[in-house]
This record gives C-alpha cells, structure tokens and sequence, in this order.
C-alpha cells in the first residue's frame, strides 16, 4: 500500500508539475530563437569591427536578459532593422500582440546620454550596458542587467553566451515544475495522511499528538518526494527541447493514473475504517453475548447443583 501511494504521488506531481511549466518553456523557447539569431548576427559580423560587433551584441544580450526574467506572458523581439530610430529592442504582450516597450541600447552611456536629450528615438527607453567606467547623468538612460564585460565577452564569443542563458532558462524551467510537484506532493501526502491518522485518533488506535506528527512527516515526505519526481521528469526535456512534445503527450496519461490511484487509496482507507469500526462492533456484540450465555450457564448450573 505504502508503495502505491508513493508511486501514485510520484506520478500525479510529475504529471502536473510538467504541465504547469508551460510558460517555462515557452520562455526557454524564445531564448533559444533570440540565440540562434543571435550566432548568425555574430557569424555575418566576424570581419567587422570591435565596436559594430559589441553594439549589436548588446542588442542580443540584453534581449536574452529581459526575456528571461519577463517570463512567458511577454515576447521580447530584436527587430531586423537598421533605421536610426527603429527600436533595438521591443517588447509585446504574447496574448495580443501589443507593444508595451521600445528600446534604444547604446553600449557607450555618453552616446545614450546625447541620444536621450536629443529625443531622436522619441519615447524609447534608452539603455545602456551595467557598470560602466563612465555613468550617465541624463534621467532618461536606463542600466542593463548586462555589464560591459559580458557584452565584450558576448561579442567575441556568442556561442557561450547563448548557452549560458539557455543554460538559466532549463534551471528556471526545472525549478517552475519542481515548486508545483513539491506542493501537489505536500497536499497530496497532506489530504491521504491526515485522513488515515485522523480516523486512526476517532477508532481510538493512537493518540491525537501523534497524528499530527505523522501527518506532519508525511507531508514533509510528501513535498521532498513530489520536488524530486518532477525534477527528474522535466529536467530531460528542459536540456533536450525535441523532447518535450514526446514528455507532454505522456505526461497525461500518467497525470490520471495518479490521481485514480490516490482515490483509489482515499476510498481504501475509508473502507478500512467502516471494516474496523463493523468488527469492533460484531466483537462487542459477541463478547456481550458469550457474557449473557455464560452468565445464563452459570445460573442454571447453580440451580440444578452441579
């Protein structure tokens, strides 16, 4: 029984915590695209020079950043244009399609600064790399989460960079699947234990402080065993994106055979309990019935003197 209602947590956290990472993987999907643009930029860029190579690599870089921490319900674009006031960077909503930021990236801040206070780009935001040696004083230059050194680095050496933001964007991915695993695990184990324990405290078979001690590391157990079922179940294709239809079709099926088999464990202890409770009482009836035969016995006994 203990092995079916592990199995049947394992499953159902698995399942729902996969499923509940959509969002993560249409993120880590969009990192990759922005990525692989990214390398041919680069490629068509080899014999360019130092600086042409870091602004746009900058574009890139800072779009790989925001795309990561906006999440799913955001698209962040790197617009195939060259006009100087054409946005290096804009951001849309993914449900509708509409625009809520442009961005103009300036990998030099007096650069940003004569662009902002000249309005050239109107309302864009311009930004440029974190940290740098020479910092704006125009109120209109905002920092990137990119530094300067990642953008030479990022220049020179794209594929590493690439990867190391997708990199970010499977770890998100797991940790997203394995947060809803731990808490599906944790009420799963929350909901089976403590109507086990707690009939177990009405039957009279242990006391109330001990039941809510083991509801208490059942959950516990729970949640450890739900965080780690889904960590296991996603981190294949959060590292291996062909993967994920193949894990997303399969994850269903084993989605229902969970919670069936969690049901299935609810309506056995219920069952156990009423089979408890009807042998406690057919024993109490025999008992008062071997009482009341042996009670009459001993009085006939009595009587005829024997």
């Amino acid at each position: 029984m203990k092995f079916t209602r592990k199995s049947a947590k394992s499953l159902l956290s698995a399942s729902l915590g996969f499923q509940a990472s959509a969002g993560a993987r249409l993120t880590s999907q969009s990192i990759r695209e922005i990525g692989s643009r990214f390398r041919v930029k680069m490629a068509r860029l080899a014999k360019s020079p130092t600086r042409s190579r870091e602004g746009f690599a900058f574009e890139y870089l800072d779009a790989l950043d925001q795309q990561l921490h906006l999440g799913s319900r955001y698209r962040v674009e790197v617009p195939s244009v060259t006009g100087k006031n054409s946005p290096d960077i804009r951001v849309r909503v993914r449900s509708s399609g509409k625009v809520v930021q442009e961005q103009q990236l300036k990998v030099n801040s007096q650069t940003a600064g004569r662009a902002a206070n000249s309005q050239v780009y109107g309302k864009q935001e311009i930004r440029t790399p974190k940290g740098q040696a020479h910092q704006s004083t125009n109120p209109y230059v905002r920092e990137s989460n990119v530094s300067a050194a990642e953008v030479s680095k990022g220049a020179s050496n794209p594929n590493q960079a690439v990867r190391s933001y997708q990199f970010k964007a499977a770890i998100a991915e797991i940790s997203h699947a394995a947060a809803v695993g731990a808490i599906t695990g944790a009420v799963a184990a929350l909901l089976i234990s403590g109507l086990e324990h707690f009939l177990a405290v009405e039957r009279g078979e242990v006391e109330i402080d001990q039941a809510i001690a083991a509801v208490f590391f059942d959950t516990l157990q729970g949640l450890v065993m739900g965080a780690g079922s889904v960590a296991t179940f996603a981190t294949i294709p959060a590292f291996f994106p062909a993967l994920a239809p193949i894990f997303h079709i399969i994850s269903v099926p084993l989605m229902a055979i969970g919670a069936f088999q969690l049901v299935n464990q609810v309506f056995q202890i219920l069952d156990h309990h009423e089979s408890v409770k009807r042998n406690a009482l057919i024993n109490q009836v025999y008992q008062q019935d071997a009482q009341f035969f042996e009670s009459f016995d001993k009085q006939v006994s009595d009587y005829l003197g024997i």
